[in-house]
């Protein structure tokens, strides 16, 4: 578990503890040895628990005891904890200011006004804050060093017990607030599933059963609530048994103090420097003699290589398989020629008969061989596995290897499906290779070919179809016409997989009710879900499985997902291992869907099916147009001609000629104002207005400065004075200053008393929590603090709660630069239905508008959007490849030429220290890698000077072309003039320092692409998403080939107009149906 948290860039815990020159005395408080040396203490404890078979029935967190839960739940897996504590770690010595924590064991009712449950007497506590309420006579304050040390001196001389805490900084207060922002950013990517088992949250006083990434930054930030955390489980009415997993039994102590005379709960500690050793567990385990379980249900992570046992299926067999394992289990093999009535040895070996490719003889040929290889493997023993899966036959194997039934049981099971399935005939089955899953649900719609359906999805470029015999294998010339590599008929009788098994489906779901499924031990990955199999799912998907397709791709992403590095194939052939090299080589752009829903799809009535004819015909009347796509109220307010936005660009990317010549076009255009100083700003914005033309709708891009927020304030300023009416919103996770100020300074009331609201705000977001604060009126402490500056008037801070933070939403999915790699499919309707609900809540007279980004490089996604129900679109990553972008011709060539897959994730230099990244161009350049590089070198090294010679002179001599030291040189000019206290810091912190320099290179990749650097070209730093590579191939073949004759209007205007046609032509079939 050390090495874990080292990898997430903590250094060694277990080298700290055990120095030799570290006595008892020895200080022990550095946040960076302290935080995993707890945890690393209470996950170990559950690890020990859980090898006794020991499961809670709840959980329950204090503060960082808070993610120990999270991860005994299930909600984090241990590297995601371990990098989730380390960006804490990282960001709070970096922004938080000393603090200083004091318990007071005294009566809580004394230091609040009112009582039990009032407010804190800010004088009787000497102006700190309330960290924590542990029981009635014990809590802790927070606050500033000073503070602490003058509150302490107060208790001590009224002869109030109190004791200093062995922490540097004030948690739970809002001294910690400066690190809310970067914390949020940092765990944006975090993988958090729902609890396993109740999580408690001392935060929150309650059970919680979803927790979002704001929940861990309130595990940091809001007071520990012990207390209410455990009269709520005593409310229950359950007698508890409170297992302390700390290093110290402080919690057990806490929760007994909890306890009213009648409670029949108790609480124990495992580890208690007051107690005879070992004496905690020893309790536990009389206590639990009776209850205690095996682990069932989800994979845990455990600081180790996640492995994947992975069974074949049918294809997989051939003469003499089996024949080493055969021998090692002589009763297997005799119970199964019991059962099936034939020799299997004689069957595999000499495939007697040449039945072994007839289905009903191979499905249990391949089921005991593979069983038996499992088995032999094995030895009796620990599997090593954390998973599970197999493919279509394959999956009883995997099935049988975590326990759901016996050897024989399985057999009997595959016999009978195989039996079942070999009585079909006529049908057919075929590879079709070099092919996406969509463009052949594209071909088989276009073609008329309704009776095929997709059997199993494979690999990235290999899907099986399935259906009547003759129709499948007449598909061939459809197929290869359409771009198929190949298309390979199977040798199958049956079109397995599909619907044409519905027959054999409900006989064999008769067949299942009969057989018994023990818990599984290890979960096992569900053909039909390509998720984890749910113990009261198990009939139901082994009998859908006949008729529903394998998701193999979508399995193995999901276990990738779930932190499997390692796939092992056992029984016969090496197909899956194949399967699964292709799948790695080409990654998914997005995370792996949810769960496909496992009911059949249902059959509409005749009625509404013609009224749905009706209605399509009817709209094939109203025909769309390229300017009447989306919202009217959009291109009303904003005063164009189309429903489309030309997204800003960093740097001044979207330049002014591109802004000038969009509006002119009647298209939205942001200036990309992030990153240049405000003079140039300014000149733009003169430049713009002077251009474009009265009344063209155009605006400036705001970007959240976490580092530096007086820049935002700066950037308000200036829009203002310049009378600039929309600025679209980037990277904002919070509502901020700089924000509401904008928004407010244009309100007024109009003569109707109803709020006029003149500046405009378009924010992107990705989250729907960030969503729901633009839903949201300005909060009100902003609201006010504005007002007590004289930013705003009365009667604006008056009016705020009558109106949205913003007037557009822009949903924005997997795109150029920063990203969450969303899913557009996903996200768009959730934040749909968020504006609904909150336009309710709130009673807005005008609706929010909600518009869509992110992947929209071609007519059809442009028209996907419009149909999810986008009031609007914006593009980016296209218009970055245009006559008008400020971005070098060097770059722009080597833009032209991508394709979809041209594009990588890397660090992101703004971010560096916590991991965030950025979608990049990866076709001819080495940025990606060599940022990832500076990255891990970053996260396992302190200092500069511990990177050892060769690599820092690879780094001197490839990466910078320069030395380290000329770099910091560099560096330190810059932040003297920018921000000397981060030169402060950097001075005073090696590892600081060693971010700092890295972070150079980010800078000079990007200043090397945008001036053109031939000499550089391999370090090119390119914003860019897929939808380039995928505008790049509609356009190719025609004049808007090369890029020197692409345009940022004509783009626009081409896009909607095809989008409009795509449209169209939809609107037609359907209603001709």
């Amino acid at each position: 578990m050390d090495t874990v948290f080292a990898d997430a860039g903590l250094p060694g815990v277990l080298r700290e503890i055990y120095r030799d020159d570290r006595g008892a005395a020895h200080p022990f408080d550095r946040l960076k040895y302290t935080h995993p040396a707890i945890l690393m203490v209470e996950l170990s404890l559950v690890e020990m628990l859980r090898a006794e078979g020991i499961e809670p029935d709840r959980v329950l967190g204090a503060s960082l005891g808070e993610f120990a839960a999270a991860a005994a739940a299930g909600v984090l897996d241990v590297e995601d904890l371990a990098h989730s504590i380390a960006a804490q770690v990282q960001l709070v010595d970096r922004h938080c200011p000393p603090g200083r924590m004091i318990a007071v064991l005294d009566d809580i009712g004394k230091y609040r006004t009112g009582g039990i449950g009032g407010p804190l007497d800010e004088r009787r506590c000497g102006g700190l804050e309330l960290a924590a309420v542990n029981f009635g006579h014990h809590f802790v304050l927070a606050g500033e060093p000073e503070k602490v040390a003058l509150q302490e001196a107060r208790l001590k001389a009224d002869g109030v017990l109190c004791q200093m805490l062995p922490v540097a900084y004030a948690f739970h207060s809002r001294l910690m607030d400066v690190a809310a922002e970067p914390y949020r950013l940092a765990l944006s990517g975090l993988a958090v599933r729902p609890p396993r088992v109740p999580f408690v949250s001392c935060a929150a006083g309650a059970t919680m059963d979803d927790l979002g990434i704001d929940h861990f930054w309130r595990m940091v930030r809001e007071p520990i609530n012990f207390q209410k955390a455990i009269r709520f489980l005593e409310d229950q009415g359950d007698s508890s048994l409170y297992v302390d997993l700390g290093p110290s039994a402080t919690m057990a102590n806490f929760a007994a103090r909890n306890l009213s005379r009648n409670s029949r709960s108790r609480s124990v500690a495992l580890v208690d420097p007051f107690a005879r050793e070992g004496h905690g567990l020893e309790l536990l385990r009389k206590t639990t003699r009776n209850s205690r379980r095996v682990l069932s249900g989800k994979s845990e992570n455990r600081g180790e290589r996640m492995k994947a046992i992975i069974f074949p299926g049918q294809g997989s067999q051939s003469r003499g398989m089996g024949g080493d394992v055969f021998a090692r289990f002589p009763n297997l093999v005799s119970g199964a020629d019991d059962v099936l009535g034939y020799s299997i040895v004689d069957l595999c070996e000499e495939n007697s008969g040449r039945r072994l490719d007839s289905t009903e003889y191979t499905q249990p040929a391949l089921y005991v061989v593979s069983a038996l290889a499992h088995l032999d493997r094995t030895g009796g023993g620990w599997h090593g596995a954390s998973f599970f899966a197999g493919h279509s036959l394959g999956e009883y194997t995997a099935l049988f290897a975590a326990g759901a039934f016996d050897f024989l049981t399985g057999l009997r099971l595959v016999q009978e499906r195989g039996r079942l399935m070999g009585t079909v005939r006529n049908g057919g089955m075929a590879a079709v290779i070099g092919m996406g899953e969509e463009r052949i649900a594209s071909v088989l719609a276009d073609a008329g070919l309704a009776e095929i359906d997709i059997a199993n999805y494979n690999a990235p470029d290999q899907v099986i179809i399935s259906g009547p015999r003759d129709i499948v294998h007449g598909a061939r010339d459809v197929f290869i016409a359409a771009g198929a590599k190949n298309f390979v008929p199977l040798r199958v009788s049956g079109a397995f997989h599909s619907r044409h098994m519905a027959a054999l489906q409900k006989e064999f779901e008769e067949f299942l009710q009969g057989v018994t499924f023990a818990p599984l031990t290890v979960p096992v990955i569900a053909n039909v879900t390509g998720r984890e199999y749910e113990q009261d799912g198990l009939r139901r998907l082994l009998s859908e499985q006949l008729v529903r397709p394998v998701r193999w791709e979508q399995s193995v992403r999901h276990l990738m997902a779930q932190g499997v590095t390692e796939f092992e194939e056992v029984g016969p052939g090496t197909v899956l291992t194949r399967l699964v090299g292709k799948i790695r080589q080409t990654p998914a752009p997005v995370p792996t869907l949810p769960s496909p829903r496992s009911e059949p799809a249902t059959t509409p009535s005749p009625q509404a099916f013609r009224e749905a004819v009706e209605a399509g015909r009817e709209a094939s009347d109203r025909t769309p147009d390229s300017q009447s796509l989306g919202s009217a109220a959009f291109r009303n307010a904003y005063g164009a001609t189309y429903a489309y936005v030309c997204g800003s660009m960093y740097r001044g990317i979207a330049s002014e000629e591109l802004v000038i010549r969009a509006a002119r076009a009647g298209l939205l255009a942001f200036f990309g104002s992030g990153g240049l100083e405000q003079g140039r700003i300014d000149s733009a914005i003169t430049r713009i207005a002077a251009e474009a033309g009265t009344g063209a709708p155009f605006g400036v891009n705001l970007v959240h400065n976490p580092t530096f927020p007086a820049t935002e304030d700066d950037t308000v300023q200036l829009l203002l004075s310049r009378g600039i009416r929309a600025v679209e919103a980037s990277a904002f996770m919070r509502v901020t200053r700089a924000l509401v100020h904008y928004r407010l300074s244009g309100l007024t009331k109009g003569p109707d008393g109803e709020v006029r609201v003149a500046n405009r705000i378009l924010a992107k977001v990705s989250r729907p929590e960030v969503a729901e604060s633009f839903l949201s009126p300005p909060p009100e402490r902003l609201v006010g603090l504005l007002e007590q500056e004289g930013l705003i008037t009365a009667e604006q801070a008056a009016l705020a709660a009558r109106v949205p933070m913003a007037d557009d939403l822009c949903v924005e999915a997997d795109s150029g630069g920063h990203t969450d790699r969303g899913n557009l499919m996903v996200l768009l309707p959730t934040m749909l239905r968020l504006r609904d609900r909150m336009a309710e809540e709130f009673g807005y007279p005008v609706r929010v508008r909600v518009g869509a980004a992110g992947g929209i490089g071609t007519p059809e996604a442009a028209a996907a959007a419009f149909l999810l129900g986008a009031d609007f679109i914006l593009t980016g990553s296209i218009n970055q490849c245009t006559v008008e972008a400020d971005m070098s011709d060097l770059a722009k060539d080597m833009l032209q030429q991508i394709n979809v897959q041209d594009t990588d994730y890397a660090p992101a230099g703004d971010m560096f220290e916590i991991g965030a990244q950025v979608q990049v161009l990866k076709r001819g350049v080495f940025f990606p890698a060599r940022a990832r590089k500076l990255h891990e070198l970053y996260r396992s090294h302190e200092s500069l000077e511990e990177i050892d010679s060769e690599t820092r002179t690879l780094i001197e001599q490839r990466y910078f072309r320069r030395s380290l030291d000329d770099v910091w040189q560099e560096t330190k000019d810059y932040f003297a003039r920018r921000e000397p206290k981060e030169l402060e810091k950097a001075e005073q912190n090696p590892k600081h320092r060693m971010a700092l320099v890295f972070r150079w290179y980010f800078g000079h990749s990007q200043r090397a692409a945008m001036a053109g650097s031939a000499d550089n070209r391999v370090d090119f730093q390119v914003h860019c998403g897929p939808a380039l590579g995928a505008f790049n191939q509609w356009v190719k073949g025609t004049r808007m080939e090369s890029w020197r004759e692409r345009h940022v209007d004509e783009i626009g205007t081409r896009l909607m107009e095809a989008a409009a046609r795509q449209l169209n032509a939809t609107l037609v079939r359907e209603a001709g149906r």
